[in-house]
């Protein structure tokens, strides 16, 4: 049986570049998950593959290695076994920069000059960004591998649709997972914990 390979990123709050990965998805005939901050989840994929009962290869979309991205794939497809009651065949690959040729390519670019440089510092200076926005709260929105697993996406949509006057930011990993999806609102502070939308629920969760 054919098997579908779909690449796995991170893109952590400081970003990977998704427009990118998904050009590099079709450049390859592939499909490609997120880990955390987007979607389409792990779960997303995998729930497909199950529906068309099609086995899946994970390839790690990270240069060099990331140990944190290969640790919570595994562990996000254990969840996805244990919640959805599948027995889909699952596999992962090594790292990128394992594969033959890899460390070719990197020293074929260190045989070429490259190009200048050419970037404007204004950036740096640009008065944009020192003007604070503004807001009637500032919410903070957990989008960790956990809380995305649990509904933070839908969460998060839902909080800009109810709260257009709010400074919303995603975030990594805020740490008590196991209360997620969460947010905190400030001035005041508050923990919001299993705070999925209504109507929507927490499929992904172990019980």
């Amino acid at each position: 049986m054919t098997r579908r390979h779909i690449l796995v990123a991170r893109p952590t709050p400081s970003g990977v570049d998704v427009s990118a990965v998904e050009v590099l998805a079709r450049a390859c005939g592939v499909g490609y998950a997120l880990l955390d901050q987007g979607e389409p989840t792990i779960h997303d994929v995998l729930d497909t593959a199950a529906d068309d009962a099609v086995p899946v290869t994970l390839i790690p979309l990270a240069v060099p290695r990331d140990r944190y991205l290969e640790t919570w794939i595994a562990r996000a497809v254990a969840n996805w076994r244990e919640t959805r009651g599948a027995d889909l065949d699952v596999r992962v690959t090594e790292g990128l920069d394992t594969a033959p040729g890899f460390t070719a390519s990197i020293r074929a670019r260190m045989r070429e000059d490259g190009t200048p440089v050419t970037a404007s510092p204004r950036a740096f200076r640009s008065p944009a960004w020192s003007v604070i926005p503004d807001h009637t709260a500032h919410i903070l929105v957990c989008r960790g591998p956990r809380c995305t697993v649990y509904g933070a996406a839908d969460l998060h949509r839902t909080l800009r649709k109810d709260h257009p006057d709010a400074l919303i930011t995603a975030t990594g990993c805020l740490n008590p997972c196991n209360l997620g999806p969460l947010y905190i609102t400030y001035p005041d502070g508050e923990w919001h914990t299993n705070a999925l939308p209504s109507g929507c629920t927490a499929s992904a969760r172990a019980t």
